[in-house]
Formats: structure tokens, C-alpha cells, sequence
């Protein structure tokens, strides 16, 4: 049984918040304030779309392949143009957009160079190709170290059909799309306060996510050495995410 659109939406604004301050400083560097026309792929229940739309006086549109979550979105948020698309075959002319972007898309997609290409073809000469937040699976830390969920959520999203280590492979797509191209890391490390204040969220998650690697009695066991560790002031979850920014020429 998986998550509900509404349990979903509950965790794309949770991940949002975690690297809100970043994203912010990305809008600015690839100019979204002054874009007439804006392409949001995977945008899932609107989370992040919302927060582009309130960031520039252009049209904003949003695209997923989720039917379900393309009407969510559209019930909800009414100042952006919802649309239901591929992200390896978007339904746009080439040139069409200022900025493309998209957030926790490309370890999803089957073929992620073919997504790169497809948001370099829609982008005008000069325009920007934003991916704000990719993660890295590979580079997750977890103190003390019988609570290593790194493997565990690596070996989930395989059996997924996703790409865990996508973030280190950002500039090498960026780059083979023809896209000049800026990446960095965003250093995730939660401190104690926001360990105890997601603990109940965090872990409904790993619970509904992971239970295709590991039982339910397992889960536990991490669930309260997590908890026992974080009581004790040792508990440390460091997680790198990149973000790239890529220009095409003209």
C-alpha cells in the first residue's frame, strides 16, 4: 500500500524546507525574476511550482506525468498553467522557455541523459536549465553506524528503478546536453532540534519506503537506536544534495 497524494504533498513540502534558503539564492542566479515563460518538470503536488510562482511576474507551468497529482495541484493552486507530460518527450515546440527547471526529478526518470536533452531543446538561446535539488545516496552518514540507513534507502530506490547517486552525476548530463554548466552541494546535516521536531514524519516515511528491504520488526530496531541516540546527544544524519545550473548558448 503506498502513500496517498495528500501523504505525498506532506513530504515534498517537508523536503522543500530543507533546502528552501538554497533554491532561493538559485532562483536569483538563474534569473527567474525577470522570465516571461517558466517550465517546472515533475512537479509533482505543486510544491515547489507554488513557491516559482510567487517568485516571478511570468507564467509559470507545471508538468507531470501523475495524473493524480496534476489534478491535486491544479485543485489547489490556481495562478499556474497545469499540465500532464514525460519529462523524455515534453509537449513544447523548441525555444519555448525562459527557464526550465525541475526538483527531485532525475533520479526518478528511467533515462535522465534523455530529460537533460529534452529541457535543453525547450529552453530558448540563453535561457537557464535549473536542477535546484538532486540527492547522492552514496555520500549519506549516518552516527552511530547501526543506523546506517544509507544502504537501505540505496538499495529501495534500485528496486524502484531509481537513481540513488544522481547527484554526482548532474554535470556530466548538464555538459553532454550541450549546456554550459555550474554545479554545487548542498550539505545537509540536521541538527538536534530539527531531528526531534521531524523524528515522527521522518519515520512514517522510512516505514511506508523502506518496507520492501527490510521488516517491519527491523525498521523498528533502527527506529529506536535513532531515538536512543538522539536521547544520548550522538545522533547524526548528514546528507549531500547537488544542484546545477546549466545555460544554452546563443
Amino acid at each position: 500500500m503506498g502513500l496517498t497524494v495528500e501523504e505525498w504533498d506532506r513530504q515534498f513540502r517537508r523536503q522543500a524546507n530543507w533546502t528552501r534558503s538554497i533554491r532561493s539564492r538559485l532562483y536569483r542566479q538563474a534569473g527567474l525574476w525577470r522570465a516571461d515563460l517558466v517550465l517546472d518538470i515533475g512537479c509533482g503536488t505543486g510544491a515547489i511550482t507554488e513557491e516559482v510562482a510567487r517568485s516571478t511576474g511570468g507564467q509559470v507551468i507545471g508538468l507531470d506525468l501523475d495524473p493524480a497529482m496534476v489534478r491535486y495541484a491544479a485543485d489547489r493552486i490556481h495562478d499556474v498553467q497545469w499540465v500532464m507530460g514525460d519529462a523524455l518527450c515534453l509537449p513544447f515546440a523548441a525555444k519555448t522557455f525562459d527557464l526550465v527547471l525541475c526538483n527531485f526529478l532525475l533520479l526518478w526518470v528511467e533515462r535522465p541523459a534523455v530529460a537533460v536533452e529534452e529541457m535543453a531543446r525547450v529552453v530558448r538561446d540563453g535561457g537557464g536549465v535549473l536542477a535546484t535539488t538532486e540527492p547522492d545516496y552514496g555520500g549519506r552518514i549516518d552516527f552511530p553506524e547501526d543506523i546506517a540507513l544509507g544502504p537501505l534507502m540505496e538499495e529501495s530506490l534500485r528496486r524502484e528503478g531509481a537513481h540513488p547517486r544522481m547527484g554526482r552525476r548532474l554535470k556530466a548530463l548538464f555538459s553532454a546536453a550541450g549546456l554550459e554548466v555550474e554545479t554545487g552541494v548542498i550539505a545537509s546535516m540536521w541538527d538536534d532540534r530539527q531531528l526531534r521536531e521531524e523524528f515522527e514524519g521522518e519515520w512514517d516515511f522510512i516505514f511506508e519506503t523502506l518496507n520492501n528491504v527490510a521488516s517491519e520488526a527491523e525498521l523498528a530496531g533502527y527506529q529506536k537506536r535513532a531515538w536512543r541516540a538522539l536521547d544520548e546527544g550522538e545522533r547524526l544524519i548528514f546528507m549531500p544534495n547537488f544542484w546545477a545550473l546549466g545555460r544554452k548558448p546563443g
